[in-house]
Protein backbone atom coordinates (compact mmCIF):
# COMPACT_ATOMS: atom_id res chain seq x y z
CA UNK A 1 0.00 0.00 0.00
CA UNK A 2 2.76 1.88 0.82
CA UNK A 3 4.88 1.58 -2.52
CA UNK A 4 1.24 2.33 -4.40
CA UNK A 5 0.98 6.02 -2.30
CA UNK A 6 4.36 6.80 -3.22
CA UNK A 7 4.32 5.67 -6.93
CA UNK A 8 1.10 7.61 -7.55
CA UNK A 9 2.49 10.82 -5.52
CA UNK A 10 5.62 10.56 -8.07
CA UNK A 11 3.48 10.48 -11.24
CA UNK A 12 1.55 13.70 -9.41
CA UNK A 13 5.15 15.27 -9.39
CA UNK A 14 5.99 14.52 -12.74
CA UNK A 15 2.62 16.08 -13.76
CA UNK A 16 3.38 19.49 -11.88
CA UNK A 17 6.77 19.82 -12.95
CA UNK A 18 5.50 18.89 -16.72
CA UNK A 19 2.82 21.67 -16.71
CA UNK A 20 5.35 24.06 -14.96
CA UNK A 21 7.90 23.60 -17.78
CA UNK A 22 5.20 23.68 -20.73
CA UNK A 23 3.96 27.70 -19.08
CA UNK A 24 7.66 28.68 -19.01
CA UNK A 25 7.99 27.41 -22.74
CA UNK A 26 4.28 29.68 -23.50
CA UNK A 27 5.72 32.53 -21.54
CA UNK A 28 9.10 32.32 -23.30
CA UNK A 29 7.37 32.10 -26.81
CA UNK A 30 5.45 34.83 -26.20
CA UNK A 31 7.52 36.99 -24.99
CA UNK A 32 9.35 36.85 -28.04
CA UNK A 33 6.79 36.74 -30.66
CA UNK A 34 5.76 40.53 -28.98
CA UNK A 35 9.56 41.76 -28.82
CA UNK A 36 9.47 40.43 -32.42
CA UNK A 37 6.24 42.26 -33.40
CA UNK A 38 7.39 45.38 -32.01
CA UNK A 39 10.84 45.47 -33.61
CA UNK A 40 9.02 45.14 -36.87
CA UNK A 41 6.54 48.14 -36.44
CA UNK A 42 9.39 49.65 -35.08
CA UNK A 43 11.25 49.32 -38.59
CA UNK A 44 8.35 50.13 -40.54
CA UNK A 45 7.53 53.32 -38.69
CA UNK A 46 11.08 54.16 -38.87
CA UNK A 47 11.50 53.24 -42.73
CA UNK A 48 7.81 55.00 -43.38
CA UNK A 49 8.91 58.25 -42.03
CA UNK A 50 12.60 58.12 -43.97
CA UNK A 51 10.99 57.90 -47.36
CA UNK A 52 7.82 60.29 -46.75
CA UNK A 53 11.16 62.29 -46.12
CA UNK A 54 11.84 62.05 -49.54
CA UNK A 55 12.32 64.78 -51.61
CA UNK A 56 13.01 65.78 -55.31
CA UNK A 57 13.36 69.61 -56.42
CA UNK A 58 14.92 71.74 -59.14
CA UNK A 59 14.10 73.86 -62.55
CA UNK A 60 14.17 73.10 -66.05
CA UNK A 61 15.91 75.59 -67.98
CA UNK A 62 16.99 75.40 -71.71
CA UNK A 63 20.40 76.31 -72.84
CA UNK A 64 20.46 79.95 -72.49
CA UNK A 65 18.88 79.20 -69.06
CA UNK A 66 15.47 80.37 -69.88
CA UNK A 67 13.06 78.60 -68.06
CA UNK A 68 10.71 75.85 -69.26
CA UNK A 69 7.23 75.46 -68.41
CA UNK A 70 4.40 73.37 -68.87
CA UNK A 71 6.49 69.97 -69.38
CA UNK A 72 5.38 66.74 -67.41
CA UNK A 73 7.95 65.10 -65.70
CA UNK A 74 7.90 61.78 -64.28
CA UNK A 75 9.18 59.35 -61.16
CA UNK A 76 8.94 55.85 -60.77
CA UNK A 77 10.54 53.00 -59.68
CA UNK A 78 12.97 52.35 -61.34
CA UNK A 79 13.00 48.43 -62.85
CA UNK A 80 15.26 45.97 -63.49
CA UNK A 81 17.29 46.22 -66.61
CA UNK A 82 15.92 42.87 -67.56
CA UNK A 83 12.57 43.72 -67.45
CA UNK A 84 12.68 47.01 -69.51
CA UNK A 85 10.41 46.57 -72.30
CA UNK A 86 8.01 44.62 -70.83
CA UNK A 87 4.66 45.65 -70.32
CA UNK A 88 3.57 46.75 -66.76
CA UNK A 89 0.14 47.09 -65.70
CA UNK A 90 1.03 48.85 -62.00
CA UNK A 91 1.05 52.60 -62.54
CA UNK A 92 3.38 53.72 -59.55
CA UNK A 93 4.85 56.79 -61.19
CA UNK A 94 4.28 60.33 -59.73
CA UNK A 95 3.57 63.24 -61.74
CA UNK A 96 4.18 66.55 -62.15
CA UNK A 97 4.68 69.47 -64.33
CA UNK A 98 7.29 72.33 -64.36
CA UNK A 99 5.97 76.01 -63.23
CA UNK A 100 6.14 79.32 -65.28
CA UNK A 101 10.13 79.59 -63.35
CA UNK A 102 10.55 76.08 -64.63
CA UNK A 103 10.42 74.93 -61.15
CA UNK A 104 9.59 70.96 -59.85
CA UNK A 105 8.68 69.33 -56.78
CA UNK A 106 8.44 65.56 -55.96
CA UNK A 107 7.67 64.93 -52.53
CA UNK A 108 7.09 61.65 -49.99
CA UNK A 109 8.82 59.69 -52.60
CA UNK A 110 7.80 55.84 -51.49
CA UNK A 111 11.04 54.17 -53.52
CA UNK A 112 14.60 53.96 -53.48
CA UNK A 113 15.42 53.23 -56.59
CA UNK A 114 14.70 56.12 -58.95
CA UNK A 115 13.69 56.32 -62.49
CA UNK A 116 12.71 60.21 -63.74
CA UNK A 117 11.41 61.13 -67.02
CA UNK A 118 10.96 64.25 -69.14
CA UNK A 119 8.35 64.07 -71.76
CA UNK A 120 9.63 66.10 -74.35
CA UNK A 121 6.16 66.44 -76.63
CA UNK A 122 4.02 67.48 -73.32
CA UNK A 123 4.22 71.20 -73.92
CA UNK A 124 1.77 71.70 -77.07
CA UNK A 125 4.23 72.74 -80.69
CA UNK A 126 7.11 72.58 -78.69
CA UNK A 127 9.84 69.58 -78.38
CA UNK A 128 12.31 69.16 -76.55
CA UNK A 129 15.56 66.54 -75.52
CA UNK A 130 17.51 67.08 -72.36
CA UNK A 131 21.04 67.26 -72.40
CA UNK A 132 22.07 66.83 -69.09
CA UNK A 133 21.18 67.17 -64.95
CA UNK A 134 23.32 68.41 -62.94
CA UNK A 135 23.38 67.89 -58.86
CA UNK A 136 25.51 70.36 -57.43
CA UNK A 137 29.05 69.60 -58.84
CA UNK A 138 27.71 65.96 -60.56
CA UNK A 139 26.82 66.59 -64.22
CA UNK A 140 24.86 63.47 -65.53
CA UNK A 141 24.09 62.77 -69.07
CA UNK A 142 20.59 61.06 -69.23
CA UNK A 143 19.58 58.10 -72.05
CA UNK A 144 17.54 59.55 -74.69
CA UNK A 145 15.27 57.96 -77.10
CA UNK A 146 12.09 59.66 -78.97
CA UNK A 147 10.88 62.35 -77.39
CA UNK A 148 12.03 61.39 -73.49
CA UNK A 149 14.76 60.98 -71.49
CA UNK A 150 15.07 59.00 -68.25
CA UNK A 151 17.86 59.23 -65.30
CA UNK A 152 18.43 56.27 -63.03
CA UNK A 153 19.44 56.72 -59.19
CA UNK A 154 19.15 55.68 -55.73
CA UNK A 155 18.03 57.52 -52.76
CA UNK A 156 19.04 57.46 -49.11
CA UNK A 157 15.96 57.14 -46.70
CA UNK A 158 14.91 60.71 -45.80
CA UNK A 159 17.19 61.92 -48.82
CA UNK A 160 16.25 65.20 -49.98
CA UNK A 161 17.57 66.72 -53.49
CA UNK A 162 17.14 70.23 -53.93
CA UNK A 163 18.16 72.86 -56.70
CA UNK A 164 18.45 69.95 -59.36
CA UNK A 165 18.84 71.93 -62.75
CA UNK A 166 17.87 69.98 -65.83
CA UNK A 167 19.00 71.29 -68.89
CA UNK A 168 17.32 71.06 -72.24
CA UNK A 169 17.22 72.31 -75.86
CA UNK A 170 13.76 73.09 -76.97
CA UNK A 171 12.46 73.90 -80.41
CA UNK A 172 9.30 74.88 -81.94
CA UNK A 173 7.51 71.75 -83.89
CA UNK A 174 6.27 73.08 -87.28
CA UNK A 175 2.35 72.96 -87.32
CA UNK A 176 0.34 71.28 -90.19
CA UNK A 177 -3.07 72.71 -89.97
CA UNK A 178 -5.62 71.33 -92.33
CA UNK A 179 -9.03 72.22 -93.57
CA UNK A 180 -11.48 70.00 -95.34
CA UNK A 181 -13.79 70.63 -97.37
CA UNK A 182 -16.57 68.82 -99.83
CA UNK A 183 -16.45 69.09 -103.37
CA UNK A 184 -18.69 71.86 -103.08
CA UNK A 185 -16.66 73.80 -100.72
CA UNK A 186 -19.04 73.06 -97.79
CA UNK A 187 -16.33 72.92 -94.51
CA UNK A 188 -16.74 69.43 -92.69
CA UNK A 189 -17.25 70.32 -89.25
CA UNK A 190 -17.18 68.62 -86.16
CA UNK A 191 -16.70 65.21 -88.07
CA UNK A 192 -14.35 62.59 -87.27
CA UNK A 193 -11.47 61.42 -90.22
CA UNK A 194 -9.16 59.01 -90.94
CA UNK A 195 -5.86 60.18 -91.49
CA UNK A 196 -3.10 58.57 -93.22
CA UNK A 197 0.39 60.62 -93.07
CA UNK A 198 3.33 59.09 -95.08
CA UNK A 199 7.17 60.86 -94.17
CA UNK A 200 9.58 59.76 -97.26
CA UNK A 201 13.72 60.03 -96.85
CA UNK A 202 14.54 62.96 -99.46
CA UNK A 203 17.95 60.69 -99.60
CA UNK A 204 17.27 57.16 -99.46
CA UNK A 205 14.32 54.33 -100.01
CA UNK A 206 11.98 53.63 -97.55
CA UNK A 207 9.34 55.33 -95.53
CA UNK A 208 7.29 55.82 -91.82
CA UNK A 209 3.53 55.57 -91.75
CA UNK A 210 1.21 57.57 -89.28
CA UNK A 211 -2.16 55.63 -88.80
CA UNK A 212 -4.43 58.86 -87.23
CA UNK A 213 -7.76 59.90 -86.11
CA UNK A 214 -8.62 63.25 -86.43
CA UNK A 215 -11.70 65.79 -85.43
CA UNK A 216 -12.16 68.32 -87.11
CA UNK A 217 -13.43 71.74 -85.30
CA UNK A 218 -16.66 73.91 -85.92
CA UNK A 219 -15.22 75.24 -89.44
CA UNK A 220 -13.41 72.15 -90.64
CA UNK A 221 -10.00 72.21 -89.23
CA UNK A 222 -7.86 69.68 -87.16
CA UNK A 223 -3.98 70.71 -86.41
CA UNK A 224 -1.00 68.01 -85.88
CA UNK A 225 2.45 68.98 -84.72
CA UNK A 226 5.33 67.46 -86.86
CA UNK A 227 8.82 66.37 -85.45
CA UNK A 228 11.69 69.14 -85.75
CA UNK A 229 14.50 67.99 -88.55
CA UNK A 230 16.97 70.65 -89.12
CA UNK A 231 18.00 70.36 -92.07
CA UNK A 232 14.50 68.30 -92.97
CA UNK A 233 15.46 65.03 -94.42
CA UNK A 234 11.99 63.84 -95.03
CA UNK A 235 9.04 65.10 -97.73
CA UNK A 236 5.36 64.23 -96.36
CA UNK A 237 2.71 62.84 -98.38
CA UNK A 238 -1.56 62.93 -96.49
CA UNK A 239 -4.39 61.81 -97.49
CA UNK A 240 -7.75 61.77 -95.41
CA UNK A 241 -10.94 59.53 -95.21
CA UNK A 242 -14.49 60.51 -94.62
CA UNK A 243 -17.50 58.10 -95.04
CA UNK A 244 -16.33 56.53 -98.21
CA UNK A 245 -14.53 60.04 -99.60
CA UNK A 246 -11.43 60.50 -100.16
CA UNK A 247 -8.96 63.84 -100.75
CA UNK A 248 -4.95 64.11 -101.08
CA UNK A 249 -2.22 66.75 -100.86
CA UNK A 250 0.63 66.90 -103.25
CA UNK A 251 3.79 65.94 -101.43
CA UNK A 252 5.95 68.54 -99.29
CA UNK A 253 8.31 69.64 -96.90
CA UNK A 254 7.44 70.76 -93.34
CA UNK A 255 10.08 73.63 -92.22
CA UNK A 256 7.82 75.94 -91.30
CA UNK A 257 4.02 75.91 -90.24
CA UNK A 258 2.11 74.76 -93.39
CA UNK A 259 -1.54 75.61 -94.19
CA UNK A 260 -3.53 73.40 -96.90
CA UNK A 261 -6.92 72.45 -97.86
CA UNK A 262 -7.91 69.04 -98.77
CA UNK A 263 -11.23 68.96 -100.75
CA UNK A 264 -13.11 65.40 -100.43
CA UNK A 265 -14.29 63.58 -103.86
CA UNK A 266 -17.61 64.03 -103.29
CA UNK A 267 -20.45 65.35 -101.40
CA UNK A 268 -21.97 64.09 -98.03
CA UNK A 269 -24.91 62.05 -98.36
CA UNK A 270 -27.11 59.58 -96.07
CA UNK A 271 -25.28 58.98 -93.19
CA UNK A 272 -24.74 54.94 -92.95
CA UNK A 273 -22.49 53.08 -90.82
CA UNK A 274 -18.87 52.13 -92.26
CA UNK A 275 -19.09 48.28 -93.46
CA UNK A 276 -15.30 48.66 -93.33
CA UNK A 277 -12.66 47.86 -90.50
CA UNK A 278 -10.19 50.59 -89.29
CA UNK A 279 -7.40 48.46 -90.62
CA UNK A 280 -9.21 47.94 -94.39
CA UNK A 281 -9.95 51.45 -94.41
CA UNK A 282 -6.01 52.55 -93.78
CA UNK A 283 -5.06 50.04 -96.68
CA UNK A 284 -8.21 51.51 -98.94
CA UNK A 285 -6.02 55.18 -98.11
CA UNK A 286 -2.75 53.78 -98.80
CA UNK A 287 -3.86 52.41 -102.23
CA UNK A 288 -5.38 56.34 -103.13
CA UNK A 289 -2.21 57.57 -102.01
CA UNK A 290 -0.18 55.79 -103.94
CA UNK A 291 0.50 56.30 -107.88
CA UNK A 292 -0.50 53.61 -109.83
CA UNK A 293 2.01 51.27 -110.22
CA UNK A 294 4.00 50.27 -113.29
CA UNK A 295 5.79 47.23 -114.75
CA UNK A 296 9.66 47.12 -114.45
CA UNK A 297 11.72 44.78 -116.49
CA UNK A 298 14.62 42.99 -115.43
CA UNK A 299 16.86 42.66 -118.61
CA UNK A 300 19.18 40.08 -116.54
CA UNK A 301 15.87 37.43 -117.22
CA UNK A 302 13.74 39.26 -119.62
CA UNK A 303 10.87 39.31 -117.02
CA UNK A 304 8.47 42.29 -115.57
CA UNK A 305 7.45 42.79 -112.53
CA UNK A 306 4.89 45.12 -110.77
CA UNK A 307 3.54 45.74 -107.12
CA UNK A 308 -0.20 45.74 -106.50
CA UNK A 309 -1.86 47.52 -103.89
CA UNK A 310 -2.93 46.27 -100.02
CA UNK A 311 -4.79 43.43 -100.82
CA UNK A 312 -5.18 39.77 -99.58
CA UNK A 313 -3.38 36.96 -101.21
CA UNK A 314 -6.40 35.37 -102.96
CA UNK A 315 -7.14 39.13 -103.95
CA UNK A 316 -3.86 39.98 -105.70
CA UNK A 317 -3.96 35.99 -107.42
CA UNK A 318 -7.40 37.62 -109.07
CA UNK A 319 -5.38 40.21 -110.59
CA UNK A 320 -2.22 38.27 -111.26
CA UNK A 321 -4.49 36.23 -113.46
CA UNK A 322 -6.44 39.20 -114.64
CA UNK A 323 -3.43 40.63 -116.34
CA UNK A 324 -1.68 37.32 -117.66
CA UNK A 325 1.09 37.59 -114.63
CA UNK A 326 1.68 35.33 -111.76
CA UNK A 327 3.03 36.05 -108.22
CA UNK A 328 6.27 36.15 -107.94
CA UNK A 329 8.63 33.56 -108.35
CA UNK A 330 12.09 33.80 -107.22
CA UNK A 331 14.87 31.08 -108.78
CA UNK A 332 18.00 32.29 -107.76
CA UNK A 333 19.94 34.89 -105.39
CA UNK A 334 20.34 37.20 -108.25
CA UNK A 335 16.67 37.68 -108.53
CA UNK A 336 16.32 38.47 -105.22
CA UNK A 337 19.33 41.12 -105.31
CA UNK A 338 17.81 42.85 -107.92
CA UNK A 339 14.14 43.20 -106.60
CA UNK A 340 15.90 44.00 -103.53
CA UNK A 341 17.61 47.22 -105.53
CA UNK A 342 14.02 48.22 -107.26
CA UNK A 343 11.52 47.60 -104.12
CA UNK A 344 13.70 48.12 -101.14
CA UNK A 345 12.98 46.81 -97.54
CA UNK A 346 9.17 46.13 -97.97
CA UNK A 347 7.46 43.02 -97.59
CA UNK A 348 5.22 41.07 -100.18
CA UNK A 349 3.35 38.12 -100.75
CA UNK A 350 4.96 36.06 -103.21
CA UNK A 351 3.83 33.14 -104.90
CA UNK A 352 4.91 30.46 -102.62
CA UNK A 353 2.33 28.36 -101.15
CA UNK A 354 1.81 24.87 -99.52
CA UNK A 355 -2.64 25.53 -99.75
CA UNK A 356 -2.80 22.62 -101.99
CA UNK A 357 -0.66 19.94 -99.79
CA UNK A 358 0.54 20.81 -96.40
CA UNK A 359 3.99 21.12 -96.32
CA UNK A 360 4.68 20.71 -100.11
CA UNK A 361 5.37 24.18 -101.59
CA UNK A 362 4.94 25.04 -105.05
CA UNK A 363 5.16 28.43 -106.52
CA UNK A 364 2.05 29.62 -108.39
CA UNK A 365 3.63 30.08 -111.80
CA UNK A 366 4.14 26.18 -111.53
CA UNK A 367 7.72 26.75 -111.82
CA UNK A 368 10.05 23.95 -110.13
CA UNK A 369 11.36 25.27 -106.62
CA UNK A 370 14.70 25.15 -107.44
CA UNK A 371 15.70 28.29 -104.75
CA UNK A 372 14.47 29.62 -100.94
CA UNK A 373 15.60 31.72 -98.60
CA UNK A 374 14.06 31.25 -95.44
CA UNK A 375 14.36 33.12 -91.95
CA UNK A 376 15.44 31.14 -89.34
CA UNK A 377 12.85 28.28 -88.01
CA UNK A 378 11.56 28.86 -91.01
CA UNK A 379 9.11 27.34 -92.32
CA UNK A 380 8.46 24.85 -89.83
CA UNK A 381 7.93 27.77 -87.31
CA UNK A 382 4.91 29.77 -88.67
CA UNK A 383 3.45 26.61 -90.85
CA UNK A 384 0.26 25.69 -89.89
CA UNK A 385 -3.08 24.97 -91.86
CA UNK A 386 -4.33 28.62 -91.68
CA UNK A 387 -0.67 30.04 -92.54
CA UNK A 388 -0.37 28.69 -96.08
CA UNK A 389 1.25 31.71 -97.90
CA UNK A 390 4.83 33.93 -97.90
CA UNK A 391 5.77 37.30 -97.82
CA UNK A 392 9.41 38.58 -98.09
CA UNK A 393 11.30 40.23 -95.24
CA UNK A 394 13.65 42.68 -96.61
CA UNK A 395 15.07 40.85 -99.49
CA UNK A 396 18.10 38.53 -99.25
CA UNK A 397 18.93 40.06 -95.95
CA UNK A 398 16.02 39.04 -93.50
CA UNK A 399 14.60 35.88 -95.81
CA UNK A 400 11.06 34.66 -96.28
CA UNK A 401 8.25 34.41 -93.52
CA UNK A 402 5.25 31.86 -93.72
CA UNK A 403 2.69 35.16 -93.16
CA UNK A 404 -0.28 35.15 -91.06
CA UNK A 405 -1.42 38.58 -91.87
CA UNK A 406 -4.44 39.26 -93.44
CA UNK A 407 -3.54 42.21 -95.94
CA UNK A 408 -0.13 43.22 -97.76
CA UNK A 409 1.15 44.13 -101.15
CA UNK A 410 2.15 41.53 -104.22
CA UNK A 411 4.74 41.46 -106.75
CA UNK A 412 3.22 40.26 -109.86
CA UNK A 413 5.28 38.72 -112.24
CA UNK A 414 5.40 38.15 -116.52
CA UNK A 415 7.16 35.99 -118.20
CA UNK A 416 8.38 37.88 -120.70
CA UNK A 417 8.62 41.38 -122.06
CA UNK A 418 9.98 43.03 -124.73
CA UNK A 419 12.25 45.73 -124.07
CA UNK A 420 13.36 48.78 -126.88
CA UNK A 421 17.27 49.08 -127.39
CA UNK A 422 18.70 52.31 -128.86
CA UNK A 423 19.64 50.07 -131.52
CA UNK A 424 15.93 49.04 -132.27
CA UNK A 425 15.06 52.78 -131.91
CA UNK A 426 16.82 53.85 -134.64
Amino acid sequence: MKFIIQRYRSHKHVYSQLKSSKLRIFCFSSFLFLLSLISILIWVSTSSEAQEGNTISGRLIDTLGTPISDIQLYLRQSKDPASRGKTDTADNSQRTVTDAKGRFVFSNIPHMAIEIQVNGKSKMGFEINVLSYEFGDIVLYPFRGWNYSELNFALDPGARMENIVITADIRKRPKLTTRVVYADGTPVTNSRLYVLRETRSLYRKGKGEGWLIQTTDSEGYFVDYLPVEHPPRYYITLAIEHHGLYAKASPFIMIDDVDIVLKLNGNPGPSTRPTKTHEERYYALEVFLEPPPMWVGNQTNGHAYKITKSQTIKDAMQQAETEGAYLLSINDEAEEKWLNRVYGTDSFWIGLSDAEEEGKWKWHSGEPVTYTNWQPYQPEKGNTETRDYVMTGYFVEWGWDVAGVNFGRAILEKPSMQFISQTDEN
